[in-house]
């Protein structure tokens, strides 16, 4: 995948994860706080470390 594609998918993953924890656990549970917590480090460790070594 080159550095466009990623781009896009990295936040609509996270968009996604964020959706199913919702509608699996509800608004209130604590897997929803996990997701977003991992999901938002793990979309900060793309755009500032990963992106770099990525051809466009």
């Amino acid at each position: 995948m080159n550095r466009r594609t990623l781009d896009i998918a990295v936040p609509l993953v996270f968009a996604a994860a964020m959706a199913v924890a919702v509608m699996v656990v509800g608004a209130d549970g604590t897997a929803v706080r996990v997701v977003a917590v991992v999901g938002g480090m793990g979309i900060a460790l793309y755009y500032a470390a990963l992106r770099k070594n990525i051809s466009q």
